[in-house]
């Protein structure tokens, strides 16, 4: 009688525990610049066509005393991050976040004078979707993104900032939290590369980001698989490893001496294999929270540059953010990396 009256008690807490895991409410956050004018800009953001709330970008660039968000050589200071709650119940892999301006103001022809929107990236119980994977839509059929930098350009009510559900749809809340509870940690000294025949690696100047950027969150498909040319003779992908990058400077997404020697150790050791790549960069937890989340996607941006100039073979490709994490070490030098994931 003991043994039934325990086995139904731990039936009803698994039970309990379960239902409380599905019932996590899920965590959408957006990347968000903007252009000032008689106010700042005012928006607001849905998911699977059901309102989630308003947010006011209240850090926007004046256009009356200070000048355009396209013309600033630091865009930082006019970004801000917003998070919002998913319930539950309105949870769907597929569902779409949309954006739209609710305030918009325009000075007239000449005047200099707008206020803006401008959308960066979305993220979802970490996977992130950049600016390459958002598109406009308005009551125009024919509407065309406009691209200030890696922002996607929202000028007025008539058009909404649209993200769809990555490649294999969004996370549910606690298979995010699984994830990042076990994330590899590596040590900060660079792991000495196989001897293997060398492997000729193109120089990679890396642009100047337009936004100083962190995470999270593929977050960030950055466009279609490169496919091996056809006839070519590549090896199978018999690779299952996390690579950890880790020396990223405070404040900077740039590629440095040392940080591209890891690279070419990594692209060495995956030789000409063609093999799943999925690159997830994070920022520390120090400094601004919107600018952190930009220096992680960009981060993982600038790794999957270098691998593709390199002339590395993708089976699929991917770029995401992770944002500011703690997870790797108390240190914030621990934290500023990109994780490469190769799998066949």
């Amino acid at each position: 009688m003991f043994i039934v009256r325990s086995a139904a008690l731990a039936a009803i807490v698994l039970c309990a525990v379960s239902t409380a895991a599905l019932a996590a409410s899920s965590r959408l956050q957006l990347i968000v610049g903007g252009e000032a004018y008689d106010g700042p800009p005012r928006f607001e953001v849905s998911f699977d066509g059901k309102p989630l709330g308003e947010g006011i970008v209240s850090d926007a660039i004046d256009t009356v005393s200070t000048g355009r968000f396209a013309d600033a050589a630091d865009k930082t200071p006019y970004v801000q991050s917003f998070d919002f709650d998913i319930p539950a119940e309105l949870f769907k892999p597929g569902g779409e976040v949309r954006v739209r301006l609710l305030n918009e103001a325009y000075g007239g022809d000449g005047s200099n004078r707008d206020r803006n929107l401008f959308l960066a990236a979305v993220t979802l119980n970490g996977r992130a979707v950049t600016v390459s994977g958002l598109e406009t839509r308005g009551t125009a059929a024919d509407q065309q993104n406009e691209l200030v930098g890696e922002f996607l350009l929202l000028r007025d009510g008539n058009m909404e900032g649209v993200s769809r559900a990555p490649a294999g749809g969004w996370p549910a809340p606690e298979v995010a939290l699984a994830q990042a509870r076990l994330a590899p940690e590596a040590p900060e000294t660079p792991e000495p590369a196989p001897v293997k025949p060398p492997v000729a690696v193109a120089e990679l100047t890396v642009p100047e980001a337009s936004v100083e950027p962190v995470a999270p969150v593929e977050v960030a498909a950055v466009g279609p698989a490169e496919e091996a040319p056809q006839g070519a003779d590549v090896p199978a992908c018999n690779r299952d490893e996390l690579y950890n990058v880790i020396g990223f400077n405070e404040n900077s997404n740039d590629l440095t001496p040392r940080l591209e020697a890891r690279l070419k150790q990594i692209i060495e050791d995956i030789g000409p294999q063609k093999c799943k790549v999925v690159v997830t960069g994070y920022s520390s937890m120090q400094g601004d929270h919107a600018t952190n989340a930009l220096f992680a996607i960009e981060r993982a941006q600038n790794v999957l540059g270098y691998l593709k100039q390199a002339g590395l073979s993708f089976e699929k490709a991917s770029a995401s953010g992770g944002g500011a994490t703690e997870q790797f070490g108390a240190e914030y030098s621990v934290n500023r990396r990109v994780v490469i994931s190769v799998s066949p």
